[in-house]
């Protein structure tokens, strides 16, 4: 079962440390949301986490391998898949060869067999992906770009998908969509996922930890059920 692990060190940028510390730890089919207000970090942090800004100490292990000095770049190649916030993908270019893309970025040798399996997966979570295959990117829907962006990141086999804020901006049918699929991913791939989000209701109904952050730091951490419970915390940081 995979397991991931890590901790960060003065992250932040430049001068600027938004994150002082902070450590997490999550499972395979296991899902853990950062929760809190906006600058709280979360986006912060998880950026930290595959390099993308500055930090004075960062250490991760998956499944046991010591991974902390593997730059950004190569995470994919190890199994750890970022879905950054803004469903970025390669607007000029169409849904399939978004896909593919990522597919033979990190598959150079793999055959037909299985690239066609994970191209299935895909479209079974997101159907509206088969429907759009040859359409660019660039002209979807905010949702469909989206779940392209996750598509694409599943099509690395990850052990690890990391998440920032996925629904954001999204209409709620669409959130809903997005959060069952995301719960299937959880459930089917033995992936463990690692998440910032912003919908809290949301977010908890496919969860099973919560890191609430304030000001970069943990201030309450458990399981989904220990955060819900709590209702003096929920107030003073989620404001529910």
């Amino acid at each position: 079962m995979n397991r991931f692990e890590a901790s960060l060190e003065r992250a932040g940028y430049g001068e600027l440390v938004v994150i002082p510390q902070l450590a997490i730890q999550v499972s395979g089919g296991e899902m853990l949301v950062l929760l809190g207000p906006n600058g709280a970090g979360k986006t912060t942090a998880l950026k930290a986490l595959v390099g993308d800004v500055d930090v004075g100490r960062r250490a991760l292990r998956l499944d046991g391998a010591d991974l902390s000095g593997t730059p950004g770049w190569r995470l994919a190649h190890a199994g750890i898949a970022f879905v950054p916030d803004g469903a970025r993908c390669f607007g000029t270019a169409t849904v399939h060869e978004n896909l593919r893309g990522a597919f033979e970025a990190t598959h150079r040798h793999a055959d037909a067999a299985s690239r066609r399996r994970l191209f299935d997966r895909a479209f079974d979570l997101f159907p509206i992906l088969r429907q759009r295959l040859d359409q660019l990117a660039g002209s979807m829907s905010g949702g469909q770009r989206q779940m392209l962006a996750i598509a694409r990141a599943l099509m690395i086999q990850p052990k690890v998908l990391i998440l920032d804020e996925p629904t954001a901006g999204l209409a709620p049918k669409l959130v809903e969509e997005l959060f069952e699929a995301l719960g299937r991913i959880k459930t089917t791939s033995g992936c463990a996922i690692v998440m910032a989000e912003q919908n809290f209701a949301a977010a908890v109904s496919v969860a099973d930890h919560c890191l609430v952050l304030d000001e970069g730091r943990p201030a309450l951490a458990g399981t989904v059920e220990q955060v819900r419970s709590n209702e003096k915390l929920r107030v003073a940081y989620l404001g529910l």
